[in-house]
């Protein structure tokens, strides 16, 4: 892996979060992401590739209609890109069965991407949902 790959691989996820995940520009997904695309932190059998991906995301953007997703650490190292980011956003619409509580959240997180021929062929998230909760109380019964 030469260092321009790295800068390419990084290049591509700071793509992914600037016009995706912070403009919401739905259209540069299948650009970005292989058409068989996994993220293991979905639940098992979730189908893979970009659609899944947008449905995903679509649920969350009606949950928090003014989310936006703020890096703030991006490391490469071969064909994997690490991420720390946030995801900021008030929670007006209902997700997953949790009704709306109208607050401001801040969700912190950390992805590994796996990047080859140009497309995000996979990832893993963990996320502070311990964190979340507490900014929701009474959200979790």
């Amino acid at each position: 892996m030469t260092n321009d790959n790295l800068i390419d691989n990084k290049t591509l996820i700071h793509k992914l979060y600037k016009e995706v995940l912070a403009d919401w520009n739905m259209a540069m997904v299948d650009a970005l992401l292989a058409a068989d695309f996994i993220s293991h932190d979905w639940p098992k059998g979730t189908p893979a590739g970009p659609q899944t991906f947008k449905g995903f995301y679509a649920k969350i953007k009606a949950a928090l209609p003014d989310a936006r997703y703020e890096l703030d650490d991006v490391i490469a190292e071969g064909e994997k890109v690490v991420t720390r980011w946030r995801l900021l956003g008030t929670h007006d619409g209902p997700f997953d069965g949790m009704a709306p509580t109208g607050r401001s959240i801040v969700l912190n997180g950390i992805a590994i991407y796996r990047v080859s021929n140009g497309k995000v062929q996979e990832r893993w998230v963990v996320t502070d949902l311990h964190a979340l909760l507490q900014q929701a109380p009474g959200a979790v019964q």
